[in-house]
């Protein structure tokens, strides 16, 4: 995995606010690629299932599906910053591939096809207010959204404060991401966010990866296939939630964890958690 190094000003800002936006994270040919993978996993859904009641189409754990998913496993834009916003001790714990259509002549500016939640399931429940930063997602966006109403993801700025509560003030159309495709943002799963509606003639495509603590289940695969962690190297392994035995997820031996060696070659430690500056919004 290639390395990209995390910024002062990146780890303030992703700290702060709960969430990243990386400009140009995938390039045009690898949009491209991607784009095509997606669209035709959309056609194959829509064909055999159809949208959802909410209107929108997905497929979870969706990187067994094309390898081009396999290629964003360790997106070198991206992934290294997670592995320095959280530490060598991680794996995906979900991928999932998300179609927005336009949503029907008459759908309302207030219409949510998601609406405002943190993720991590019932995590908020079993914790409260004292859950930590477990997990971060990646969302690399596909199709143009610099406009407003095409359904971009909303995103609650300083919400990883669990203290912080939904918004609920009708004028959240300003809380969308702008972004254009090719474009990323990384967010954490204290940071609130949902959808509006996609009032445009463009159908929102985007694919997300989460990354989380080894010692969390994945959200949507028991086990990746064999033939696939076989095509691996050690990184893509681990990240892919391989171990050597069952205590290799709470106790990790050398041999589970090849992150650790490769962040501390390039940072010079295993872990940036020691060196995280200034004040914390929530606890982590």
């Amino acid at each position: 995995m290639e390395f990209t190094p995390l910024t002062a000003d990146q780890r303030l800002a992703f700290d702060r606010d709960g969430y990243l936006v990386i400009k140009g994270a995938l390039p045009p040919e690898m949009v491209e690629r991607t784009r095509t993978a997606a669209d035709r996993l959309y056609q194959a859904g829509l064909a055999s299932t159809g949208l959802n009641p909410a209107g929108y189409w997905y497929l979870r754990n969706c990187l067994p599906a094309d390898d081009v998913f396999l290629e964003l496993l360790d997106w070198p834009t991206t992934v290294p910053l997670i592995a320095q916003l959280l530490n060598h001790n991680i794996q995906m714990i979900t991928s999932h591939l998300v179609v927005r259509p336009p949503c029907p002549e008459g759908t309302g500016h207030d219409f949510f096809q998601a609406g405002w939640h943190r993720d991590g399931g019932t995590a908020f429940f079993d914790l409260g207010e004292a859950q930590p930063r477990m997990f971060i997602k990646v969302a690399y966006w596909l199709t143009d959204l610099s406009e407003p109403g095409r359904g971009s993801i909303r995103l609650l700025r300083g919400s990883n404060d669990t203290s912080v509560s939904a918004p609920s003030d009708g004028d959240e159309e300003n809380l969308e991401i702008r972004a254009q495709p090719g474009d990323a943002v990384l967010f954490e799963n204290r940071t609130l966010h949902a959808v509006g509606p996609n009032l445009s003639d463009v159908t929102r495509m985007s694919v997300f990866f989460g990354y989380g603590y080894r010692w969390l289940r994945p959200m949507d695969y028991l086990a990746q296939p064999q033939d696939l962690l076989d095509r691996c190297d050690p990184i893509r392994r681990q990240l892919l939630g391989d171990c050597t035995d069952a205590m290799g997820y709470q106790i990790p031996q050398a041999d589970d964890v090849p992150l650790e060696p490769w962040l501390a070659d390039h940072i010079g430690k295993a872990s940036t958690i020691d060196e995280l500056p200034g004040r914390f919004f929530g606890t982590r």
